[in-house]
């Protein structure tokens, strides 16, 4: 009885084991399908299956123009690189795709602005990115070699020979005058800017060396730094230059001021008001520079601004926000304070600080029409003078064309400014190899 007790309970154990087990599969399984159930509420299965997308190193080009709307030398990004590969693509650039706008870039939107009738500055503008990136933009054309390769252009050359001169010149960066046919002063200074960075001699003069050089594929893009033949040549002390980058405090004064009524022979120059004042060493080179030009005839000379302090500055800055604001009385005072800023110097940020600029005769744009302006031109460096704001560098200087303004600089800073093409920004940052 006993055995057949034991038997018993432990078949009942078995059963009760085995419907443990089930009743824990079971919930297990209830328990698996709710959380599934959960999980799909919150994050449901795609109707569509993800498409694969590939990524490429480098984007598609913009079909727009980009932004920013301005990229210039020493710009850096995407938008640089995909500036270079649409200058690439249309054959203009031939440099690394790298988004860092350095010279070859900088040559490379130069040839395409010259190409289509743009301001050729290398500076890829709002104008510029919206012509690029256009159906109209037009692919790289070189200049063609001359059929029969002129001996030499020189000074005083014209025709078309100058004017694929000039263009050659601009393609590589070292022409941004006009494409006139005119072998004058800025074709000259490109030349020699073209012939000191290639080894040949730096005569101005575009002879058959110079010529097969310019025209070949070992032509070289316009350095930024000059060779070392430029830099012995430059040798000397470096102008003075005040801007709005490089303003002077407001206790500043140039030293060794004369009273230029007192100083000056008024038989050579008229100045406009009593007490005005210039450097001792600018006056000198101002009375040698006018007796040359009554020797040619030239005469009636006057001086309507020279030395200017601080106070007078503000005073005059001042008047011309004034007149923004009378004249446009729904602009704000800052954009008054901006159009000022144009027209005239900031206060410490003026040439007459320095005591070594001049404003010649009338103050007014026809002054370049006149006799005195083209002599001038013409003769002003050889006594040390240059025409600080001229045309065509406004957005170097920051300042609108001023033909009447001259500055004394020394001869052989004006001479070479002159050669080169450059205002006063250009050349100290060209001496200092920037």
């Amino acid at each position: 009885m006993r055995k057949n007790g034991g038997a018993s309970y432990l078949g009942l154990a078995v059963i009760i084991l085995l419907v443990i087990a089930i009743l824990y599969v079971g919930i297990s399984a209830l328990q698996d399908q709710r959380v599934y159930q959960r999980e799909a509420a919150i994050t449901p299965t795609p109707s569509i299956t993800p498409r694969t997308v590939r990524i490429t190193e480098d984007p598609a080009l913009p079909t727009s123009t980009p932004t920013p709307c301005i990229l210039q030398k020493n710009s850096i990004g995407i938008e640089v690189k995909q500036l270079q590969q649409r200058l690439k693509d249309l054959g203009y650039y031939s440099g690394d795709v790298d988004g860092q706008y350095g010279t070859g870039t900088q040559t490379a939107v130069t040839a395409f602005q010259a190409q289509h009738g743009l301001k050729a500055d290398g500076v890829a503008g709002e104008q510029t990115l919206a012509i690029l990136y256009s159906e109209s933009a037009q692919t790289f054309v070189p200049t063609p070699t001359p059929s029969a390769t002129p001996a030499m252009l020189s000074s005083g050359s014209s025709g078309d020979e100058v004017k694929a001169l000039q263009s050659r010149l601009q393609q590589l960066g070292f022409y941004s005058g006009v494409l006139d046919g005119d072998y004058g002063k800025g074709t000259r200074a490109a030349v020699k800017l073209f012939q000191a960075q290639h080894g040949l001699d730096d005569d101005g003069i575009a002879g058959q060396k110079t010529l097969e050089m310019l025209y070949s594929n070992d032509a070289q893009p316009m350095l930024v730094t000059p060779t070392p033949a430029a830099v012995q040549v430059l040798a000397g002390s470096q102008p003075l230059l005040v801007n709005r980058q490089h303003p002077v405090t407001s206790d500043f004064a140039p030293a060794d001021l004369v009273n230029l009524s007192e100083y000056c022979d008024s038989s050579l120059v008229k100045i406009k008001y009593d007490g005005t004042q210039g450097v001792r060493e600018a006056a000198d080179a101002l009375l040698r520079m006018l007796e040359a030009a009554k020797a040619d005839g030239i005469t009636n000379w006057q001086v309507s601004a020279a030395y200017r302090s601080y106070a007078d500055q503000q005073r005059i800055f001042d008047n011309k926000v004034k007149s923004f604001q009378n004249n446009n009385p729904d602009w704000s005072l800052s954009r008054c304070r901006s159009a000022a800023s144009v027209t005239v110097a900031d206060p410490g940020a003026s040439e007459h600080h320095t005591g070594l600029a001049v404003d010649f005769n009338d103050v007014e744009d026809d002054f370049r029409e006149t006799e005195a302006y083209t002599w001038l031109q013409e003769h002003a460096a050889e006594y040390g003078f240059v025409e600080r704001y001229p045309k065509g560098k406004e957005n170097i200087t920051g300042i609108d064309y001023e033909p009447w303004h001259y500055r004394y600089v020394g001869k052989e800073h004006a001479q070479r400014m002159n050669e080169l093409n450059m205002c006063l920004e250009e050349y100290v940052a060209f001496l200092k190899g920037d």
